[in-house]
């Protein structure tokens, strides 16, 4: 029961992290959310330290996941296609981490450290995959192009959602990701190969770009 309730904190926690932004979420909001006494949440996570820690490494374990080294020896754009859902995935079930980032990096300094580590991560995967695209003739990007547009990649995957807030824009989750997949295409587009052109065609459409 007591693990039972741990969980629901946490799911609790990162929903309303998730929708209204942790700065803007009190242990209160997530006592009541979780229909429990503020005391019974301080017996599971005495501060609300605690809990951006736990979502933190809860985040880092799925993350590593996502940026496992893909086999560029047989790159295929599929590959990278289910490699950007999954990232995509990631990055909008903790969407309080990127959009709070300035905040969350002031109080908490070890979630400075992890989002530095995954940010050089996510390029240093782009780059793989477009080299292994490049190889398998599915894009025209030299090694150093390589280098250059994945950067341009993670760009795109992290501060979206930023640009849309600078904006006056406000997607929806679903919408957010949407556009990223779309962006992220259409950098891709124009190095498509001639082989490989109708199959990124097929995969922009998908996102009703």
């Amino acid at each position: 029961m007591s693990r039972n309730t741990r969980n629901r904190i946490l799911v609790a926690s990162l929903l309303l992290f998730n929708r209204q932004g942790e700065p803007n979420t009190t242990t209160n909001d997530i006592a009541d959310e979780v229909d429990i006494s503020p005391g019974n949440l301080h017996y599971h996570f005495n501060r609300k330290a605690d809990l951006v820690a736990a979502l933190l490494a809860e985040f880092q374990a799925d993350a590593a996941r996502v940026l496992a080294p893909p086999d560029i020896t047989h790159a295929t754009l599929d590959d990278f296609w289910v490699f950007l859902h999954n990232l995509l995935e990631c990055t909008a079930g903790y969407r309080f981490l990127f959009r709070d980032l300035e905040a969350l990096t002031s109080e908490y300094p070890p979630v400075s450290r992890a989002m530095r580590h995954f940010a050089r991560g996510l390029m240093a995967v782009f780059e793989l995959h477009l080299r292994g695209l490049a190889r398998s003739g599915a894009l025209r990007l030299s090694d150093a192009d390589a280098g250059r547009v994945s950067r341009n990649l993670a760009v795109i995957a992290l501060f979206s959602e930023r640009l849309d807030q600078l904006s006056g824009n406000a997607p929806t989750e679903d919408e957010s990701a949407v556009q990223v997949a779309s962006s992220i295409l259409q950098v891709l587009k124009p190095h498509a190969t001639t082989a490989a052109t109708e199959h990124m065609r097929e995969l922009v459409s998908h996102y009703g770009a």
